[in-house]
């Protein structure tokens, strides 16, 4: 299991290193996210600041659903990925008129020019290259703006956005994003693709529905060699009646609701925060990763019920 989680996220990982990660969304995985949040939208600007001109599938949407979202502008621009002396453009689009334009600059959203754009807008939405996801979520939270981009879903485990998150700045959306469409027109399918907001959304805002028991074996969960916790494989299998330590994968997020679990940190996270949940006499005391069956898991969520009967463990950081 550990093995074919670590192969599933080699690409990814592979790909915020390399220059070369440009992935644009499919329009259907745009509207399947984006129809969640209909309401948000009334009398917004809305900036796709990572754009790929008329073809970009977040452009096609906005345009297609103008009246229906009742828009006050769309704003997008586009970045040349190719020419480093050509310009971007910027394309405009009210009730009124559609305006296409030629930038200063290439178009990066990290210039002046796109930041005064984001400035303006009121939502941002868009799929930035993987490798520059956190610098878009800084500028946009610095911002303080509302915002729905595409991120690797173990991007949440990075520093800043794990802070932004146990202070309820940031969740998950509603999906994953799993097929992209390559610059050459290939494509591409991801197993840990999602959308990062802070947006609501009512189907956001349920509860996990938990079904499994952990009591009588009805489900196996096992016990890490190294962590006092045991191992969930989905957030789907979160037993009804066990109110322990529990490590689940990153889609954990998906759905999780803040009223029901707290969250205590990252799996390499435990050692130092919570030093009672390590067992002493394991050998393999390098390693901070969650060890099932003397293999390293891929990140573990460690989490924990809230409103149960059995002793708490002390939390430094709750929602």
């Amino acid at each position: 299991m550990a093995n074919k989680e670590k192969k599933q996220n080699v690409y990814f990982m592979k790909a915020k290193y390399e220059v070369d990660d440009e992935f644009y969304t499919n329009y259907h995985e745009i509207k399947k996210e984006l129809d969640d949040y209909k309401s948000h939208f009334k009398g917004k600007i809305v900036v796709c600041p990572c754009n790929d001109g008329k073809k970009s599938n977040f452009y096609h949407y906005f345009k297609l659903n103008f009246k229906e979202l009742e828009l006050q502008k769309l704003i997008t621009t586009t970045f040349n990925i190719n020419d480093q002396n050509a310009k971007g453009t910027k394309i405009e689009i009210t009730t009124k008129e559609k305006k296409e334009t030629q930038l200063h600059g290439r178009g990066d959203f990290r210039s002046d020019e796109i930041r005064e754009i984001i400035a303006q807008g009121d939502i941002i939405v868009t799929n930035p290259p993987f490798s520059l996801f956190r610098d878009l979520i800084e500028i946009v939270e610095s911002e303080k703006k509302k915002f729905l981009i595409v991120g690797g879903t173990y991007s949440i485990t990075y520093k800043m956005i794990f802070e932004l998150y146990e202070k309820g700045k940031i969740w998950l959306g509603n999906n994953q994003v799993n097929i992209f469409t390559r610059p050459d027109g290939t494509k591409k399918r991801f197993s840990n693709i999602s959308w990062f907001t802070n947006l609501k959304s009512i189907k956001h805002l349920e509860p996990i529905k938990l079904t499994k028991r952990y009591k009588n074996n009805e489900h196996k969960y096992p016990e890490y060699d190294n962590y006092k916790a045991i191992e969930v494989t989905s957030y789907k299998d979160i037993p009804i009646d066990y109110y322990g330590i529990i490590g689940v994968p990153l889609t954990f997020f998906l759905r999780h609701n803040p009223a029901q679990f707290n969250i205590l940190g990252c799996d390499f996270q435990i050692k130092e925060k919570y030093p009672e949940l390590v067992k002493q006499d394991f050998t393999q005391s390098n390693t901070k990763s969650a060890v099932l069956n003397g293999q390293e898991m891929f990140t573990r969520i460690i989490v924990q019920r809230k409103n149960g009967l059995m002793p708490r463990i002390k939390l430094q950081n709750q929602f």
